[in-house]
């Protein structure tokens, strides 16, 4: 699969099989899609070296330090295998200085 393919859910979904997961699910809300795949592109980079959820959580806040979410989901009563979902939280706006008085 190419790792920046986007999916239905609005999500990169990359193939990974660590500590019983079948997947991370990268995602980045409220941010471009050149922002997602370039995230997702380094995801993919970090899961090729980390084998466990917490290898790759730790590599991923060393480089994004307070900007991320991680947990690990299941895809329902369907599902064969949980995965992991990786949120880039949205970018942070500044106050528009009109409205602060």
């Amino acid at each position: 699969m190419n790792p920046t393919e986007l999916q239905l859910d609005g999500a990169v979904h990359i193939a990974w099989l660590a500590d019983g997961l079948t997947a991370i699910h990268v995602a980045a809300p409220q941010r471009s899609r050149a922002e997602l795949d370039a995230f997702a592109s380094i995801v993919a980079d970090i899961a090729l070296l980390e084998r466990t959820v917490h290898g790759v959580r730790t590599a991923l806040r060393d480089r994004y330090p307070g900007q991320l979410e991680s947990q690990v989901r299941d895809h329902g009563r369907d599902a064969a295998a949980p995965y992991l979902l990786i949120t880039l939280r949205p970018p942070r706006h500044d106050p528009d200085p009109r409205q602060v008085e």
